[in-house]
């Protein structure tokens, strides 16, 4: 199968791809992490016919997390979800000024959602939110990851902007 490369994601910044590296790690981390979590509690249920009764609650933090970190991360590598048949009909040029445009208003969105993120871990941290289970945790704690996540992925959606842009303005391009 023939799979073009994406008009504005030749490279990227350096600091951005270390950036995803590091999440990338975090990210395997956190599945290894889950995996043992649920295999301690298959474990215990199956052998000594008791629960840890925090798997539930630590694998949906750990889930959050993963789905947050890693919205960056397959954003940089150009593996979310695109309507190829669509994008392989233009141009190239076409194509450059339509993902500028999609990276533009998804980093508006993100933008927003960063900020309304911050603003809920802020209330959280403030009031003293804990959840109603039995580790009582601080719910600042993983919203942090939702806010990481957030902020990388529009670090990402920046990045892929301004190259587009700079690869627009290119006498090749013109």
């Amino acid at each position: 199968m023939n799979k073009p490369q994406s008009p504005a994601r030749p490279g990227g910044l350096p600091l951005v791809s270390g950036l995803m590296r590091l999440q990338r790690l975090l990210s395997e981390l956190i599945v290894l992490a889950m995996t043992l979590l649920i295999a301690a509690e298959v474990i215990c249920r199956a052998l000594f016919g008791f629960s840890l009764m925090i798997v539930e609650e630590v694998g949906g933090y750990l889930l959050v997390a993963l789905v947050f970190l890693g919205m960056g991360v397959a954003l940089h590598d150009g593996v979310l979800f695109r309507a190829e048949f669509v994008i392989n009909a233009l141009g190239e040029r076409a194509r450059l000024i339509l993902q500028c445009v999609f990276d533009a208003v998804c980093l508006a969105g993100m933008a927003m959602l960063s900020w309304q993120l911050g603003v809920q871990v802020y209330e959280s941290y403030v009031r003293g939110v804990r959840a109603a289970t039995t580790l009582a945790t601080p719910l600042y704690l993983p919203q942090l990851f939702m806010v990481a996540g957030a902020l990388s992925t529009a670090l990402v959606l920046l990045s892929q902007l301004l190259e587009g842009m700079t690869r627009l303005r290119s006498p090749h391009h013109e």
